[in-house]
């Protein structure tokens, strides 16, 4: 599998090519093969979203990413990509370019058993505003593959069970 045309020539101009460079790799598009490794991230304490003192056109609070990757994280990321280079080599590849990116990202409204741990309870109902529920992504702390949206929907179908059953918190 290999990024749509728009996507690669992003990739190929990150790795600093532009001009009739950037045009021989495009043209040269279709040679080319795409790996992707699937590395499940541990989650951090730190990392979170949080409004900051910036605001929109509309005067509102701007969310703030706070993403931080551990020593495992790193270590981890660097060892799938080392793997994926001598896969494409051993299969003759005769140049290789390596885009770190990352994909799906989860966590943001993190599910914990309280709030000085996350956003929602088991239920995903928030604890700072009552009966207010967050059904998607968000309320995964991690994950352990990429497409997690058969997980996001089991996650929302239980929440609205919840629901069914205590329509009050």
């Amino acid at each position: 599998m290999s990024p749509l045309p728009i996507t690669w020539a992003e990739h190929v101009m990150a790795q600093g090519h532009w001009g009739a460079d950037l045009r021989r790799y495009m043209s040269d598009y279709v040679h080319w093969a795409c790996l992707g490794a699937l590395c499940e991230f541990l989650p951090q304490p730190d990392n979170r979203v949080t409004l900051a003192d910036e605001t929109d056109r509309y005067g509102l609070p701007v969310a703030h990413f706070s993403y931080t990757q551990c020593d495992n994280d790193r270590a981890l990321a660097k060892a799938a990509q080392a793997t994926m280079e001598r896969i494409l080599e051993a299969a003759g590849a005769q140049e290789t370019m390596t885009v770190q990116r990352y994909a799906h990202l989860v966590g943001g409204a993190r599910m914990a058993a309280d709030e000085t741990e996350g956003v929602v309870d088991a239920d995903c109902r928030t604890f700072a505003v009552p009966n207010l529920l967050i059904t998607d992504g968000s309320v995964l702390p991690t994950q352990g593959s990429a497409n997690p949206a058969l997980t996001i929907m089991a996650v929302a179908a239980r929440a609205a069970d919840r629901l069914i059953e205590r329509p009050e918190p």
